[in-house]
């Protein structure tokens, strides 16, 4: 998502504020990596870009909903999260040459523009849970029939089914001593 930035490159203390609802599409086709498909809804912007020296400074909220399975259960869930950014746009001709280049976080279109896809793929990924539960007690899936524990008892409870991956060291014949 492209934002015009005229008017404030080369003009330190210039600020603008960019609030809008945002089409998850508009940030490409495949920008969410391992969330890819689970954005619902809209992402909220909520940002201020201030023009200091070194380029623009975007910082605010980025707002989002994501719809992601149980990791017991696989039933989906949706997750709403509002994260804090501050990112700087670096105008290309201030850059030392010492400097770590920071892919997509420059000036672009010849210092006219930012492109705000990368600081808001950034945020969504970051904040992301490792695990998504639909709830702190979830049963899970039986390993047995892959029934939903949840939903009732599918008599396998009892049932200890070994690990297949174990089971050539149960036909190991070991010394007893």
């Amino acid at each position: 998502m492209r934002v015009p930035v005229t008017g404030l490159v080369g003009h330190p203390g210039e600020t603008r504020a960019l609030t809008r609802a945002v089409p998850a599409e508009t940030f490409g086709s495949d920008p969410w990596g391992p969330a890819v498909g689970s954005v619902a809804g809209p992402v909220a912007l909520d940002l201020h870009l201030d023009a200091v020296v070194e380029g623009v400074l975007v910082r605010g909220t980025v707002g989002f909903e994501v719809s992601l399975p149980c990791a017991r259960c696989l039933e989906p869930q949706e997750h709403a999260f509002t994260v804090e950014v501050a990112e700087l746009f670096v105008d290309p001709t201030k850059r030392d040459e010492h400097d770590e280049d920071d892919p997509g976080y420059e000036l672009i279109d010849d210092l006219t523009a930012i492109d705000l896809s990368t600081l808001v793929r950034d945020a969504l990924l970051i904040d992301l849970p490792v695990r998504a539960l639909c709830r702190d007690d979830c049963q899970g899936l039986c390993p047995v029939c892959g029934a939903d524990r949840n939903g009732g008892d599918c008599g396998h409870r009892d049932e200890v089914v070994p690990d297949p991956r174990w089971q050539a060291l149960a036909e190991l014949d070991l010394p007893t001593e």
